[in-house]
């Protein structure tokens, strides 16, 4: 019992921090294009591309953590739980998008 109360404790007060840990991670500025970028910058934008989706999916875990943290502890509110779920949304957009722009340019470098 005195294990549980502890634990109980720790987690009530590492919630917030928790929330301040999970950071949206920016998407790329720039992707080169596909119709006139040459291999190097091809493959230095998927190196950047793989990084940001790692990141993505880091974000995507810590949202998921702060939520079973605050159910788990009894401290959510509606408000937060909307913040992690818009969070979340954007995050998926965002590497959608990322994907999506990736792709055409490397199809582009690939149809020349």
């Amino acid at each position: 019992m005195r294990i549980f109360r502890s634990s109980f404790i720790l987690l009530a007060l590492c919630a917030p921090l928790a929330q301040a840990a999970c950071v949206l991670p920016q998407p790329p500025q720039h992707i080169p294009d596909g119709a006139s970028a040459d291999a190097e910058a091809m493959k230095f934008a998927k190196r950047r591309v793989e990084r940001y989706l790692e990141d993505s999916r880091r974000f995507v875990k810590c949202l998921d953590t702060m939520d079973k943290t605050a159910v788990g502890t009894g401290r959510d509110n509606e408000e937060r739980r909307r913040a992690r779920i818009n969070n979340y949304n954007l995050a998926m957009e965002n590497a959608a998008t990322v994907i999506s722009e990736y792709e055409e340019n490397v199809r582009q470098f690939n149809n020349r």
